[in-house]
């Protein structure tokens, strides 16, 4: 029965809190769309992370990817800037864009993403 017990509370701990808060950033502008990739940092002490910002985009005129992967310092509260991309953007176009931020062992610790019409 204490294994029991043992067993059940230990399955409603809360998980660890996330580390930081990734999230994408659009701006679209005389037919270009702008991504940035962010990240705040949510501890109280300095952390160093990777990220990958993927951007997938269809069009009329085709496809096209961008991929861009990087490592960053981030101070206690720190926002930071960590990629841009800058696409031709236009209302028929569709995209999927995706953020994931990483601890230096490959786990991801947060991540964002954005969907806009129908990407195969």
């Amino acid at each position: 029965m204490i294994f029991l017990l043992l067993l059940l509370s230990s399955g409603l701990r809360a998980a660890a809190p996330a580390p930081c808060r990734a999230h994408l950033e659009l701006h679209q502008q005389d037919g270009f769309l702008t991504v940035t990739g962010r990240c705040q940092s949510l501890l109280a002490t300095p952390a160093r992370y990777r990220y990958e910002l993927s951007l997938l985009r269809e069009s009329t005129g085709g496809r096209s990817q961008n991929t861009q992967r990087g490592e960053f310092d981030v101070a206690p509260a720190q926002e930071v800037s960590l990629s841009q991309a800058r696409v031709n953007a236009s209302a028929q176009d569709a995209y999927r864009i995706h953020l994931r931020v990483l601890d230096l062992a490959g786990h991801t610790v947060a991540q964002d993403s954005v969907v806009q019409g129908s990407v195969r």
